[in-house]
């Protein structure tokens, strides 16, 4: 996947091969992609041959998480503790390669305080370390790290791109083909390809349409729903009527979609965006699911009514 992505016209467009910095943030909407262009790159800092050949040994031990000089940080929460225990580890010289690497994916997950402890060395570069961040959530960073920062935007896969890790993806039994020529981004079609309470999410809310046709359909619907991820539901709600209103995006197939747009003028979709952001609000609140999606319902069908 990492050789792959290495040869994506997003990863040259980065043009990173010139002056090296101490610390680089990629962002972009995209958690998949932000997360292996950087450890591609990550890995082409190790690499004997200063490219991520993949043949090389500083390669084959960072493909097997045990290069002696690169620290992978990954969790839902990184504290203080976490950090505490990277920044002990630049005071070490590098064993085998020219530099450290320390890599903190999906870096919004760092608490304020872990940051602050992080911001010294990251104002005192070491020379023989290199941090590498991503991000999907800039604001959640504070301005001080920010601004220590090489930031870099990922830009989105072409669907030439796509189709090259498409078939790279496939050696590992997860094929993304179907989905290359849409517009989902890489984390989308993972999640389509792999992710079957996604998957499952989106057809639920598929027949849900299907059978909604007056305010007396509610309860029925409502109880035939079985919700397991109840945020998952409303984001994938809420990408559902955007692809219904800019069919230029494409997402999803037409039979996906069509319960919603066969009942729902796009006058209509325009007044249920805000609902549904209402709705995830009170989730958000610890408001009963069941409470929430009948009003939700009774309201969508309300402004259905009243934008004929």
């Amino acid at each position: 996947m990492l050789e792959s992505v290495k040869q994506t016209s997003v990863y040259s467009a980065l043009k990173l091969n010139n002056v090296l910095s101490h610390a680089y943030l990629f962002y972009s909407a995209d958690k998949e992609k932000n997360n292996q262009i950087a450890l591609t790159f990550a890995r082409s800092l190790v690499c004997t041959n200063g490219t991520g050949c993949g043949i090389c040994n500083g390669c084959k031990q960072f493909v097997g998480n045990s290069h002696p000089d690169v620290i992978v940080l990954q969790q839902d929460s990184i504290k203080v503790d976490d950090v505490k225990l990277l920044i002990e580890k630049l005071s070490t010289k590098p064993i085998s390669a020219n530099k450290k690497v320390f890599v903190i994916l999906n870096a919004e997950t760092i608490n304020e305080t872990a940051q602050n402890k992080l911001l010294k060395s990251l104002e005192e570069p070491n020379e023989s370390t290199i941090f590498v961040l991503t991000t999907t959530k800039t604001d959640k960073l504070l301005p001080t790290i920010l601004s220590r920062l090489n930031k870099v935007f990922v830009p989105n896969f072409s669907v030439n791109d796509k189709f090259l890790i498409s078939n790279e993806l496939l050696k590992q039994n997860i094929d993304i083909s179907k989905f290359v020529e849409k517009d989902f981004s890489l984390t989308e079609m993972l999640n389509l390809a792999t992710n079957e309470e996604y998957f499952k999410t989106i057809n639920q809310i598929s027949q849900l349409f299907y059978n909604l046709n007056s305010t007396a359909d509610i309860p029925k619907v409502a109880s035939a729903l079985e919700v397991e991820n109840k945020q998952l539901f409303f984001s994938c709600l809420t990408e559902m009527l955007l692809s219904c209103l800019n069919e230029k995006e494409n997402k999803f197939d037409e039979k996906i979609l069509l319960p919603i747009k066969l009942k729902f003028n796009n006058k209509a979709l325009m007044k249920c965006l805000p609902l549904v952001d209402e709705g995830y609000k009170y989730l958000m609140s610890n408001v009963n699911f069941s409470y929430i999606l009948d009003n939700l319902l009774f309201n969508m069908l309300k402004e259905k009514f009243l934008c004929k």
